[in-house]
C-alpha cells in the first residue's frame, strides 16, 4: 500500500449513490496499512482542515454537495485521492424524498449540488468513478480495484473479509445496533442517528436500491424540472 501519511483521500458521492458503502470499504482498506489509519470526517461547508495532515494518519472525507467554493478548492488542493459515486439524478431525487421525507424542489437542490461537484472532478487524474447503475457495491472485485487506487494490493481473503464486512445485512445490523452506543449521534429534530466513524445514518437501513423508481414517483413535470436543472450530467 502507498504510503498516504498526512494525506486526504476525498469519497465524493451524490445522494443514494452507495457512497457510504464506497466510504467504509476505503477506510477499512486503507486501515490495512497500520502506518496510516484512516479519520474520518464529513463535509457540507465550512468545515476546517486545520487539523488535516497529521502524521501517521490519513484524512478519509465524505461528501456530497459542499457549500463554499474556497472549502472545495482547499480539499481538492489536499486530496491524494479521489472517489466519486454517482447515480441517475431521478433517482437520487426520489431516494431523499423517500428516504429523507425532502420535499421535491429540496431534493431537486441537493442533487443539483451533488451532482455538478461529481462532474467538475470526475475528469481529474486522482479520480476513480463509479456508477450505482452498474452494481459496483455487489461486486468483490471493487475493493480489489479500489485497493490499487490508493496504491497497493490486498489479499483475496481480505478483500473477502471486506466485501463480507459491508454487505447490507452486516449494514443493517450495525444500524440496529447504534442506538445508545458510544460516540452515536442523533439528530434532534428527526431523530436520526449518526454513526461518524462509518458514516452510516439511521436512515440507511432499509433501502431496496431498486433503480428506475423514478418512473412511477415522479410527475412528469418533476422529470422534466430534473432534466432541465441539470442537463449536462445527464449528458456526460
Amino acid at each position: 500500500m502507498a504510503d498516504l501519511s498526512g494525506r486526504t483521500i476525498w469519497c465524493l458521492g451524490m445522494y443514494g449513490s452507495a457512497s457510504t458503502w464506497l466510504f467504509n470499504v476505503v477506510r477499512l482498506v486503507q486501515a490495512l496499512a497500520l502506518e496510516a489509519q484512516p479519520v474520518s470526517h464529513f463535509f457540507s461547508g465550512g468545515e476546517s482542515l486545520a487539523e488535516f495532515g497529521r502524521a501517521g494518519t490519513v484524512d478519509l472525507v465524505k461528501s456530497h454537495e459542499i457549500a463554499g467554493e474556497a472549502t472545495v478548492l482547499a480539499l481538492a488542493a489536499r486530496a491524494a485521492r479521489i472517489f466519486i459515486t454517482v447515480r441517475d439524478p431521478r433517482d437520487a431525487v426520489v431516494s431523499l424524498m423517500q428516504a429523507r421525507s425532502h420535499s421535491f424542489e429540496r431534493a431537486l437542490y441537493f442533487v443539483g449540488d451533488a451532482a455538478r461537484l461529481c462532474m467538475e472532478f470526475s475528469g481529474d487524474a486522482r479520480a476513480r468513478l463509479y456508477r450505482y447503475e452498474s452494481g459496483f457495491f455487489n461486486d468483490e472485485q471493487t475493493v480489489h480495484e479500489i485497493a490499487v487506487w490508493l496504491g497497493g494490493a490486498i489479499s483475496a481473503a481480505d478483500a473477502a473479509r471486506i466485501f463480507a464486512a459491508t454487505s447490507r445485512p452486516e449494514v443493517e445490523k450495525h444500524i440496529a445496533r447504534m442506538h445508545g452506543q458510544p460516540g452515536i449521534l442523533q439528530d434532534r429534530q428527526s431523530g436520526d442517528l449518526l454513526d461518524p466513524h462509518t458514516q452510516w445514518h439511521s436512515h440507511h437501513a432499509g433501502r431496496s436500491g431498486e433503480t428506475g423508481r423514478w418512473r412511477t414517483v415522479l410527475t412528469p413535470e418533476q422529470v422534466l424540472e430534473i432534466e432541465t436543472r441539470i442537463p449536462y450530467f445527464l449528458v456526460r
